[in-house]
Formats: C-alpha cells, structure tokens, sequence
C-alpha cells in the first residue's frame, strides 16, 4: 500500500481541480507504492508526460511492466499555483524560479495534496483527498493488461453525468479518472523505456521523489521500484527552462499551464529534448554522450544492486577528483554530476 516556481497569473479554478502531504527532507519528496502480480520476471520501467486533466497542469506517468501487465504505477501532476502555503518543487526559491511568471510557484500536486485536497475540498466539495484518488487509480490498475484498463475506461465513460467512478474504481471520486487510467496505457503503450533486472512483482514497490541532484537551474523526477534492498530498475529525468525555439515543451507548455511561465522561456523535460539538450552540452562542454544515453547508463548501472552497492559506487565517483573518469565507475556515463544521480536513486530507494 502507499507511503506515503513576465505573465498574468494562473488562478486556479473547480474546473482546474483534479482533486501527499509530505516535507521534503533534503531537497526530496517521498512517495511509495506496494505491487503484485507474479515470479522472476524482467521489470521495465515506462516513463511518459501527458495531459490527463484540462490544460493547467502537465502529468508525469510512469508503469513497471513485465511482459504485458502493469506492475504498477505512479502519477503526479505539476500546477502552478498562487499563495505561500504551497511547497514548490526542488529549486523552485532557486535559479529555477526565475522561470516562474510573477506570483506563482511551481509545486507537484502529489507532495502538496494536502492543500491542494483542502481547496479541492473549499471550490468542489471534493471529500477524498488528491493523493487517496491517485492511490486508488494506480490500485486498479495493478496486475491489469492494457487490455483490460481499457475496459475499465469504456465502464466509467458508460457511467454517464450521474454515474458513480467509485463503481468502476474503487476508492476514486475524480471525475477525470478515465483521462488518468488512459494516461497508464499511453505510457505503457508509448513511453520511454528504462530496462531493469529480474523480480518477483509481489515483492515490487515502486518509489518516487521530486530532487535536486544537479545544480539548482532544474529538478528531477527519480522512481525506483526496489526488492528490499534492491534497487530492481530506475528512471531518472530533469525539468529546465530554456530559451528558443527548438524546443519541445512539456504538455500545455502552450496552454494554460503556459501562463504560469516567465516570458522568453518554456519548461522542457530534458529526457524528451535529448538531441537538443545533449547539442547544447556539446556547445558549452564538449559533451560527447547524449544526455539521454547517460540517463540510461546511469539508471542500468543502478539495476540490480543493492543500496549499499550503490553508495560504494557514490564514494568511488566521489574520490575520482577533476582528472578522473565517471566512465570508470559507471560504464557509459560522462556527467560530471554522475554521483548526484546515483545519490537521489538511493536515497528514493532508501526512503
């Protein structure tokens, strides 16, 4: 079961409202999720940003497969929102808020689902907290076939105005639920792959923290899902503001979303603008790894290995100094940052 920052500014509305509280200790914002399905099985993680609810927020999904069931699943999405009882995303009272439009902080609805479940509670009568419905989407989507999510979809859009969601997903009250379990099947379908090691489902939980593990321009979003002490496979990802027109935008980086944002720049997923990302290190470092290779490096050296095998690979980058090579330790890697990334895998995997 779950453990568990130029232009006008965004309001949030009931419309807005899809309807995890948690403090972030050094710099990440713990959430968790305990699976099942069944044996030694290769367990792959999919990673996508969709649009599952209007178009003033952007939602990050990610599915452990194995073969053609999903293991499990995490969805948060990330809103800009007005007021000073909100706790912005890693960096958002950094370099990264510059990015913000006037009056508004980024903030991941999964680690502020108290507030955001209280005005939920003030704007639509909303009695089921923000992170429980989330909670109750992944549930039943667990150990299901795309095949059979999509019959769950065709139930609740037969339900009609009148229709009770809970009926259909036990627990869940969003009237968006459908959008949320379509976005489960768009990942699996279509997302980025990160391979992982053999396990056993039953004994999965899949983790995820927003971090700070490079520098304060960007934050990331890590998902571990470990066996004990065993980080099984992990996603790494990281969220900048650029300039330019190169690039592509996180979903509603041109909507609603769009005008939480400072003028001049959008928010990228830098995983999904590999190739721009990637010519741009090459233009200021002389990187000669895309950004999403090391991505994947890093993530297949962390497969497989326990926390402590992990923290003595942290150590070793750590003692490399300027002249050393990351490569040596992490086959295929050339960030600098290398350790940082190991770093917020363990710590997720150990919260």
């Amino acid at each position: 079961m779950k453990k568990k920052s130029l232009l006008p500014l965004v309001l949030l509305t009931a419309s807005s409202l899809a309807l995890a509280v948690s403090s972030p200790v050094n710099n990440v914002t713990p959430f968790a999720e305990t699976v099942a399905v069944q044996a030694q099985e290769a367990t792959t993680l999919k990673v996508a940003y969709l649009a599952p609810h209007g178009d003033k927020s952007f939602a990050s999904v990610v599915v452990a497969m194995q073969g053609d069931v999903v293991v499990d699943a995490q969805i948060d999405e990330f809103q800009f929102v007005e007021g000073d009882q909100w706790t912005g995303v890693p960096n958002a009272d950094a370099t990264f808020g510059e990015g913000f439009a006037d009056g508004v902080t980024l903030i991941s609805k999964r680690a502020d689902s108290e507030g955001y479940s209280a005005m939920m509670a003030d704007m639509a009568d909303s009695t089921v907290t923000y992170a429980d419905n989330l909670n109750a989407i992944e549930d039943f989507a667990k150990g299901k076939t795309v095949a059979e999510i999509e019959e769950g979809i065709t139930a609740l859009n037969d339900l009609g105005e009148d229709g009770n969601v809970s009926d259909v997903v036990s627990g869940a009250t969003l009237a968006d639920s459908a959008g949320y379990l379509q976005a489960i099947i768009d990942a699996a379908n279509e997302g980025t792959e990160f391979t992982g090691a053999e396990a056993d489902a039953a004994n999965l939980e899949l983790k995820q923290a927003v971090a700070a593990p490079h520098g304060d321009q960007s934050f990331a979003i890590v998902t571990t899902a470990v066996d004990g002490d065993k980080v099984v496979a992990a996603t790494l990802d990281e969220f900048q503001f650029v300039e330019g027109d190169q690039w592509s935008g996180v979903p509603n980086a041109d909507a609603g979303f769009g005008e939480g944002i400072a003028e001049g720049v959008t928010l990228v997923s830098k995983l999904e603008n590999s190739e721009a990302y990637s010519q741009l290190m090459t233009d200021i470092a002389g990187s000669t790894v895309p950004y999403a290779e090391n991505l994947q490096a890093i993530t297949q050296f962390a497969a497989g290995k326990t926390t402590a095998e992990l923290e003595e690979a942290v150590a070793e980058l750590q003692d490399l100094g300027e002249e050393g090579n990351v490569a040596d330790v992490v086959s295929g890697s050339t960030l600098a940052d290398t350790s940082g990334y190991l770093q917020a895998i363990v710590d997720v995997a150990n919260q």
